[in-house]
């Protein structure tokens, strides 16, 4: 049986799964519940990681080592760094990075775990072919960079030196470490958010009239995309 895991930072960002693919058991381990749903004849494993990478790191691992997922998503909300990212554009990240670590990368060798902390990580090709070629026909979204940090990006000066320095269309706290553990447990991942605010000054407000509106954008392309695999 197809097995899924996914994975989001704030339990509003699930929302609409579990609107939509209702529960149907769950399991604690430490700080956090697992919970399952059932998807035609995939199984689909949530979380709720918390926010920042530490938290976001934790909860994917113990999902991969505890249940063994096919493939791993994850889904949520982000900030948005170019001009034509509007609040709930959807986001699917092409590269990640961790903006927040300055020692140099090692590429291609993410388990060095010294340099190699903030190398470049990528998704799983097949699953971004297929999500580029869903969202053709079904929804429009943005492909490109995505950086993660543990701060929380609300300026206007931030905002333009991530754009300029890694050439990021959006910025998160979680989506890099969420693709590093990924990475070094070689299961298969995609990522994708919705934009709730422009990473600026500006950001508290666009959030009260975007924040909610976007995780259930996130959430609900992600549930289309897994609805219409074969």
């Amino acid at each position: 049986m197809r097995r899924i895991g996914i994975v989001a930072a704030w339990a509003p960002e699930l929302d609409a799964v579990n609107r939509c693919l209702p529960p149907v058991e769950h399991i604690t381990h430490g700080a956090w519940t697992f919970f399952w749903h059932r998807l035609g004849d995939a199984e689909i494993v949530s979380v709720v990681s918390g926010v920042g990478k530490v938290f976001c790191a934790s909860a994917t691992q113990l999902l991969i080592s505890g249940f063994a997922p096919g493939e791993m998503y994850m889904t949520g909300i982000c900030g948005g760094l170019q001009d034509k990212l509007v609040g709930e554009s959807l986001v699917v990240p092409e590269k990640f990075c961790q903006h927040d670590v300055e020692s140099p990368a090692t590429p291609g060798d993410p388990f060095d775990l010294y340099s190699g902390r903030s190398t470049w990580f990528e998704p799983d090709a097949g699953l971004l072919q297929r999500f580029k070629e869903f969202a053709a026909s079904t929804t429009q979204a943005q492909f490109g960079v995505v950086v993660s940090g543990d701060h929380r990006i609300r300026s206007a000066e931030r905002r333009e030196a991530l754009r300029r320095a890694f050439g990021a269309i959006a910025v998160d706290q979680e989506l890099a470490a969420f693709a590093q553990v990924c990475t070094v447990n070689r299961v298969p991942f995609l990522g994708m958010k919705a934009v709730s605010d422009n990473a600026n000054e500006l950001t508290e407000l666009q959030q009260k009239r975007h924040k909610l509106k976007a995780c259930d954008a996130a959430s609900n392309a992600l549930i289309s995309f897994l609805s219409s695999a074969k």
